[in-house]
Protein backbone atom coordinates (compact mmCIF):
# COMPACT_ATOMS: atom_id res chain seq x y z
CA UNK A 1 0.00 0.00 0.00
CA UNK A 2 1.37 3.44 -1.08
CA UNK A 3 2.14 5.98 1.85
CA UNK A 4 -0.40 9.35 1.24
CA UNK A 5 0.79 12.69 2.65
CA UNK A 6 -1.07 15.70 2.46
CA UNK A 7 -0.32 19.16 3.88
CA UNK A 8 -2.07 19.94 7.18
CA UNK A 9 -4.08 22.91 5.50
CA UNK A 10 -5.94 19.90 3.94
CA UNK A 11 -6.73 17.78 6.87
CA UNK A 12 -10.35 17.56 7.77
CA UNK A 13 -9.49 16.68 10.97
CA UNK A 14 -7.37 19.59 11.76
CA UNK A 15 -10.23 21.94 10.71
CA UNK A 16 -12.77 20.24 12.65
CA UNK A 17 -10.45 21.08 15.66
CA UNK A 18 -9.53 17.74 16.53
CA UNK A 19 -5.62 18.86 17.28
CA UNK A 20 -7.18 22.46 19.42
CA UNK A 21 -5.61 21.91 23.19
CA UNK A 22 -8.66 21.83 25.45
CA UNK A 23 -8.67 22.05 29.32
CA UNK A 24 -8.90 18.82 31.00
CA UNK A 25 -11.10 19.55 32.90
CA UNK A 26 -14.24 20.03 30.06
CA UNK A 27 -16.27 17.13 31.72
CA UNK A 28 -18.77 16.45 29.12
CA UNK A 29 -16.39 16.46 26.00
CA UNK A 30 -14.82 13.52 28.06
CA UNK A 31 -18.37 12.13 29.51
CA UNK A 32 -19.02 12.20 25.31
CA UNK A 33 -16.36 10.62 24.71
CA UNK A 34 -16.03 7.66 26.96
CA UNK A 35 -19.48 7.09 25.91
CA UNK A 36 -19.03 6.44 22.35
CA UNK A 37 -16.15 4.61 22.84
CA UNK A 38 -17.68 2.56 25.03
CA UNK A 39 -20.54 2.25 22.47
CA UNK A 40 -19.41 -0.35 19.52
CA UNK A 41 -22.11 0.04 17.62
CA UNK A 42 -22.11 3.93 17.36
CA UNK A 43 -17.94 3.70 17.47
CA UNK A 44 -17.73 1.92 14.51
CA UNK A 45 -20.14 4.43 12.77
CA UNK A 46 -18.23 7.48 13.51
CA UNK A 47 -14.90 5.57 12.83
CA UNK A 48 -16.15 4.87 9.07
CA UNK A 49 -17.96 8.38 8.91
CA UNK A 50 -14.71 10.13 9.79
CA UNK A 51 -12.84 7.43 6.75
CA UNK A 52 -15.81 8.18 4.28
CA UNK A 53 -16.45 11.92 5.29
CA UNK A 54 -12.63 13.39 5.73
CA UNK A 55 -11.48 11.83 2.68
CA UNK A 56 -7.49 13.87 2.98
CA UNK A 57 -7.09 12.97 6.86
CA UNK A 58 -8.57 9.31 6.29
CA UNK A 59 -6.47 8.74 3.48
CA UNK A 60 -3.12 9.86 5.23
CA UNK A 61 -3.56 8.36 9.07
CA UNK A 62 -5.27 5.02 7.13
CA UNK A 63 -2.21 4.78 4.33
CA UNK A 64 0.42 4.80 6.91
CA UNK A 65 0.95 1.96 8.86
CA UNK A 66 4.16 2.84 10.98
CA UNK A 67 1.03 4.99 12.66
CA UNK A 68 -1.43 3.75 15.34
CA UNK A 69 -4.37 3.44 13.16
CA UNK A 70 -6.62 2.49 16.04
CA UNK A 71 -5.46 5.85 18.15
CA UNK A 72 -6.39 8.00 14.59
CA UNK A 73 -9.77 6.46 14.14
CA UNK A 74 -10.89 6.58 18.10
CA UNK A 75 -9.79 10.42 18.27
CA UNK A 76 -11.53 10.97 14.87
CA UNK A 77 -14.53 9.26 15.94
CA UNK A 78 -14.80 11.38 18.80
CA UNK A 79 -14.05 14.73 17.10
CA UNK A 80 -16.15 13.75 14.18
CA UNK A 81 -19.55 13.02 16.64
CA UNK A 82 -18.81 15.69 19.22
CA UNK A 83 -15.93 17.89 18.53
CA UNK A 84 -13.57 16.35 21.26
CA UNK A 85 -10.41 17.40 20.59
CA UNK A 86 -7.57 14.35 20.90
CA UNK A 87 -6.21 15.49 24.35
CA UNK A 88 -9.60 14.91 25.67
CA UNK A 89 -9.96 11.77 23.89
CA UNK A 90 -6.79 10.74 25.44
CA UNK A 91 -7.90 11.31 29.01
CA UNK A 92 -11.41 9.34 27.77
CA UNK A 93 -9.52 6.58 26.50
CA UNK A 94 -7.41 6.64 29.97
CA UNK A 95 -10.96 6.18 31.94
CA UNK A 96 -11.88 2.67 29.87
CA UNK A 97 -11.42 -0.99 31.65
CA UNK A 98 -9.32 -3.05 29.76
CA UNK A 99 -12.34 -5.02 28.10
CA UNK A 100 -14.23 -1.53 26.72
CA UNK A 101 -10.45 -0.81 25.44
CA UNK A 102 -10.58 -3.88 23.81
CA UNK A 103 -13.58 -3.80 22.23
CA UNK A 104 -12.90 -0.14 21.08
CA UNK A 105 -9.48 -1.58 19.28
CA UNK A 106 -11.74 -4.46 17.68
CA UNK A 107 -13.97 -2.10 15.83
CA UNK A 108 -10.97 0.00 14.77
CA UNK A 109 -9.30 -3.31 13.45
CA UNK A 110 -12.21 -3.94 11.38
CA UNK A 111 -12.67 -0.42 10.37
CA UNK A 112 -9.59 -0.69 8.99
CA UNK A 113 -9.82 -3.99 7.46
CA UNK A 114 -12.55 -2.63 5.70
CA UNK A 115 -10.68 0.63 4.14
CA UNK A 116 -7.74 -1.93 3.30
CA UNK A 117 -10.03 -4.22 1.24
CA UNK A 118 -11.99 -1.13 -0.31
CA UNK A 119 -8.50 0.66 -1.06
CA UNK A 120 -7.35 -2.28 -2.43
CA UNK A 121 -10.33 -3.05 -4.95
CA UNK A 122 -10.07 0.44 -5.98
CA UNK A 123 -6.07 0.61 -6.41
CA UNK A 124 -6.50 -3.03 -8.31
CA UNK A 125 -9.61 -1.30 -10.80
CA UNK A 126 -7.44 1.92 -11.18
CA UNK A 127 -4.52 -0.06 -12.25
CA UNK A 128 -5.98 -2.68 -14.78
CA UNK A 129 -7.67 -0.01 -16.89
Amino acid sequence: MKRVYYHYELWEDFHNGMYEDSSPSDEELISNAVQLLSNSDLLYLQMSRAVREWCNSGEMNMSNRSRNRQAWLGQAACSIAYGVPENLTKIAWRSLTPEVRSRANAVADMVISEWELTRFRSTKVLNTN
